[in-house]
């Protein structure tokens, strides 16, 4: 399956053009300009370089949060759009389970600690199975970090920035067996969320494209730019 990937949940965009579990292209780029125009640009420089035109394309994997809400707000949104008009069908993930794979396999779990800003971070658990391959164990979350870092008992390995945001917190409330994944681990990748979604492909597709939301978990904040940015069917 030909798929174009879309991570827009932190302020590093990626677009990866995959076939099946083959990464054939991939793009990556902080923003600079205005960021809707930059991802029309990557993934037009990223089908190039696979040799395909978004009408070779079987569907879109589109990270849906958590995470930045205007970068996700311009990925959901073009993806939306390229789908309604192509007839294609798209696959959404959760960037904290794209996050989680850049640790993939890993021996321990593995724990997305992003900064959500006013006091709180964006968290979810991921577990390996026997082959290391991880497994999700807790939903996405919305919690105070401290909150996180008391329910670990058992070797994990956290995941994003929010190690740096509550840097003294975690050095101090993390028991010893958590440890801190590498700051160039700490955003997630479209080459991922393709993987993640060739292996789910057909079963989670979602075919009408105008039900696609980015997933804020801030639920004022949510409803506000879900408002302004839903477009009724034709």
């Amino acid at each position: 399956m030909k798929i174009l990937g879309v991570e827009t949940s932190s302020l590093i965009f990626s677009v990866a053009v995959a076939d099946g579990p083959k990464i054939l292209s991939y793009r990556q780029a902080e923003g600079q300009g205005p960021p809707a125009l930059l991802l029309t640009e990557m993934i037009q420089e990223a089908l190039e370089e696979a040799k395909l035109d978004l009408e070779g394309l079987d569907g879109f994997a589109l990270s849906i949060g958590p995470g930045s809400f205007t970068g996700l707000r311009i990925g959901v949104m073009t993806v939306k759009v390229l789908a309604w008009a192509l007839k294609k069908p798209v696959l959404p993930v959760s960037s904290l389970e794209v996050l989680a794979h850049n640790l993939a396999p890993s021996p321990v779990p593995v724990v997305p600690f992003l900064d959500a800003r006013k006091g709180n971070v964006y968290m979810a658990c991921f577990a390996p199975d026997k082959e290391g391959a991880l497994r999700r164990t807790d939903p996405d979350a919305l919690l105070r970090p401290d909150e996180v870092l008391e329910r670990f008992e058992e070797p994990a390995i956290l995941v994003g920035d929010g190690i740096k945001s509550y840097a003294a917190l975690v050095n101090t409330v993390a028991p010893a067996g958590v440890e801190q994944a590498d700051p160039s681990l700490w955003t997630p990748r479209a080459d991922l969320l393709c993987g993640i979604a060739a292996g789910r492909w057909p079963e989670a597709l979602v075919d009408d494209p105008h039900r696609l939301v980015p997933q804020y978990l801030y639920s004022q904040e949510s409803d506000i730019i879900g408002k302004q940015n839903h477009t009724p069917p034709p």
